[in-house]
């Protein structure tokens, strides 16, 4: 008779952000820090990632000899004090914003490519945790499903953000704190 070890369940546990930086300094796969839960970081679609590679190629382009950095995917951001963190799809962080080889303390934009699986969190629990940053001035999430751009960008009252979404590939919006004007062509290139 053959029988098959099972393995036991993995008690959930709080960690420390010592422990998380540990772990993810070694870790096969990625994963956020939120109030001391580890949540997995699922592999992306092929579209979400073309989306998230147009979106920071023109970033990088555009910005190009500024004091700004352009990052995607790998590079975790500190969202809170309580070193909570999380993997924005595109993030861009003033020159001198880091804490270490793979963290960033401060971002000027952060940007998240949504899914089905992923609205809410991109829409409600990223919302409330990246416009709580002190030096984020404007959110993207950007729909993988149809041209659809939602933008949050902080007024010059610090605690205050407007918003507005953009639905057609023809439209363009301007993120004032980078002065930069982008459209939803150029986002969704090659997509749609």
């Amino acid at each position: 008779m053959i029988t098959e070890a099972i393995a036991p369940p993995i008690t959930p546990r709080h960690y420390t952000e010592a422990e998380y930086l540990a772990l993810e300094a070694t870790a096969e796969t990625k994963h956020e820090l939120v109030r001391g839960n580890l949540i997995d970081m699922a592999g992306e679609s092929l579209i979400a990632n073309e989306i998230a590679l147009n979106l920071a190629l023109f970033l990088k382009t555009q910005l190009r000899g500024q004091p700004f950095r352009v990052f995607n995917h790998d590079v975790k951001l500190r969202i809170t004090e309580d070193h909570d963190y999380r993997y924005p799809d595109v993030m861009v962080m003033p020159k001198g914003g880091q804490l270490g080889t793979h963290l960033v303390g401060s971002a000027l934009l952060t940007a998240e490519i949504t899914s089905d699986n992923s609205y809410k969190t991109d829409t409600v629990d990223k919302l409330h945790e990246y416009t709580a940053l002190e030096s984020l001035q404007c959110y993207l999430v950007v729909s993988q499903n149809e041209p659809l751009v939602y933008m949050y960008e902080r007024t010059t009252d610090p605690k205050k953000w407007f918003f507005t979404h953009y639905t057609n590939l023809a439209d363009t919006f301007t993120i004032s704190t980078l002065n930069l004007t982008l459209s939803l062509s150029d986002i969704y290139e090659g997509v749609f």
